[in-house]
């Protein structure tokens, strides 16, 4: 079912504002998800701890359940979004097709996330598969996501180690092809989650995913397919490049504008507003990623009072709406997701 096509005649619908890049998680103490010692000693895990605001004493006394209420909180006060999509995310497998626990830093079943979205009406359902699991137990999975109200698909392949242009997951592709079920992948160079091998860090180039453009997926290159800090390797002239191409190949290609409030990236901003097509974005924030308050050099035309107005939200997934919109990111960008999620009848009413 289309979401574009079925609400074509409701505008008010239409503008809906939905925020496609929310992540929860949990390390198992009251959860089914995973987050190895790994992960949790990361820095960019360490960091996101220090600087959710969420109580070290709450965190030690129940981590997942503090986790996933504060998620919730946070997108229920936040007033300018409709939607946020939470995403899932699957275990690392090989080729074999065998679940890889040794390398699986962080899993966020399914099942976990599908009965968030069901209890709460905010909450929209962003499944994750791992190609590698294979035609039989992939579809299976897929198959069991679309029917429990998945409106995207969700991957990481620095992380999860597989190559989004390999010719083997043709029958993922037709799958999400034939359901309009969109991938979310992500671009560009990947810090939160622990990649094995510095040599994965390739598999986030967004040219790897014309195999499932070619095949008719709706593909978001998640960041904008930018990096984190200036003096690493950045895709986005190449995922621009991409946009001339699709125009000319009649790709469905888009680039969600997640983890662009963090001052790491104040500097690319311009250049993502000059090589992106507006027209082509999508709302994201990749909370609990920190949002930072917005960098003075964006205030622009802003007053002092506006800003200062913006800096005190106390959600960060509003404050990074409202401040994306003052650092100029087009208007459209915040409700383009309505038009491109297979959203189900029930939330979509």
């Amino acid at each position: 079912m289309e979401g574009q096509n079925r609400n074509s005649e409701q505008p008010s619908v239409r503008d809906r504002v939905i925020d496609i890049h929310l992540h929860i998680g949990g390390k198992g103490n009251s959860s089914p998800c995973i987050m190895t010692n790994k992960f949790l000693l990361s820095p960019a895990y360490l960091y996101m701890v220090v600087r959710s605001g969420i109580s070290l004493t709450e965190l030690l006394k129940d981590h997942d359940a503090v986790l996933r209420t504060t998620m919730i909180e946070r997108l229920n006060s936040a007033p300018g979004i409709d939607f946020g999509v939470f995403l899932a995310f699957d275990s690392v497998y090989g080729e074999n097709g065998e679940i890889d626990e040794e390398n699986s830093n962080m899993v966020i079943p399914n099942d976990y996330v599908m009965d968030i979205a069901r209890d709460n009406p905010k909450v929209l359902f962003g499944a994750s598969v791992n190609p590698n699991r294979g035609g039989t137990e992939g579809m299976e999975e897929l198959d069991r996501c679309i029917e429990g109200g998945a409106v995207l698909i969700k991957w990481i392949p620095n992380s999860q180690i597989f190559d989004p242009s390999d010719r083997r997951y043709e029958w993922f592709y037709k799958k999400l092809a034939d359901e309009n079920l969109p991938l979310l992948c992500h671009t560009g160079l990947e810090h939160a989650i622990p990649v094995v091998k510095t040599e994965y860090q390739e598999l986030g180039d967004p040219r790897k995913l014309r195999l499932a453009l070619d095949m008719g997926v709706k593909v978001i290159a998640a960041h904008c397919a930018t990096s984190l800090f200036p003096w690493e390797k950045s895709y986005l002239d190449e995922l621009s490049e991409m946009f001339d191409e699709g125009e000319r190949r009649g790709w469905s290609l888009y680039a969600d504008i997640s983890a662009m409030c963090t001052l790491f990236r104040a500097s690319i901003i311009d250049d993502i507003l000059k090589k992106i097509p507006h027209n082509r974005m999508v709302l994201g924030s990749d909370y609990p990623i920190p949002v930072d308050n917005m960098s003075p050099k964006f205030v622009g035309t802003l007053s002092l009072q506006e800003y200062l107005n913006i800096a005190k939200i106390d959600s960060p997934i509003e404050k990074n709406y409202r401040q994306l919109l003052a650092m100029d990111f087009p208007k459209e960008a915040m409700t383009k997701a309505f038009s491109i999620l297979r959203i189900p009848e029930e939330k979509a009413l």
